[in-house]
C-alpha cells in the first residue's frame, strides 16, 4: 500500500538536524521556552520540539518567520554546515550527542553566552574575556596549574594585557 505525502527515511536529514540545532541555540540565547516560541508561531510546543530534534522539517516559509521572530535572516539557521562532516545518505548523524568542539550546543554555553551579552560594562566584558581566555589557555596546556596567567592575577590587572601596557 502506498503511504500519502514524503516516505520516512531509515535516519534523520544531516541539514534538517543542523537547522534545528540552530534553532534551539537561538531560542536558548533569547531566554525563550519551547511554549514561547511555539505559541509565538503558532504552533504546538510539541512541533517545536520535533524541528530542535530534525524528526521534521521546518519549511522555507517557517524558516522565513523564525527568522523574523529572532531578528536574524534566514542564513543563520545554516551558517556552519558547510563545515561539518557530511553523513552518508541513511545513516543517523549525531543528534544526540553534543560535541565538545562545538561549544554553542552545550546548555551552559547557551546560558553564559546569554548571560555575557546583558553585561553592559565594556570594561567587565573584557575582564570576562581575558578571563575565559586564561581557563582556556590552561585547559589546553593540559595541567590545572602554573600555565598561563591565574584568574587572580586577571582580576589584578597582571594578565597580558596589562603586560603589553594595555587594561583588562
Amino acid at each position: 500500500m502506498k503511504r500519502r505525502g514524503r516516505e520516512k527515511k531509515e535516519g534523520l536529514n544531516e541539514v534538517d538536524v543542523f537547522v534545528g540545532q540552530r534553532l534551539r541555540e537561538l531560542r536558548m540565547l533569547a531566554g525563550l521556552s519551547q511554549s514561547d516560541v511555539a505559541s509565538a508561531l503558532g504552533l504546538t510546543f510539541q512541533q517545536l520540539q520535533k524541528y530542535e530534534r530534525g524528526f521534521n522539517r521546518v519549511s522555507s516559509s517557517r524558516l522565513f518567520k523564525l527568522g523574523q521572530f529572532f531578528r536574524v535572516p534566514v542564513s543563520v539557521f545554516f551558517e556552519g554546515l558547510e563545515n561539518r562532516q557530511a553523513v552518508p545518505e541513511g545513516e543517523v548523524p549525531a543528534a544526540g550527542r553534543e560535541e565538545p568542539d562545538n561549544t554553542l550546543q552545550s546548555r551552559e554555553a547557551l546560558m553564559l553566552a546569554r548571560y555575557f551579552q546583558s553585561i553592559r560594562d565594556p570594561q567587565v566584558r573584557a575582564a570576562i574575556r581575558e578571563l575565559a581566555e586564561r581557563c582556556a589557555e590552561q585547559s589546553d596546556a593540559g595541567t590545572g596549574t602554573g600555565a598561563g596567567t591565574g584568574a587572580a592575577e586577571v582580576r589584578r590587572g597582571r594578565g597580558r594585557r596589562a603586560e603589553q601596557g594595555g587594561h583588562a
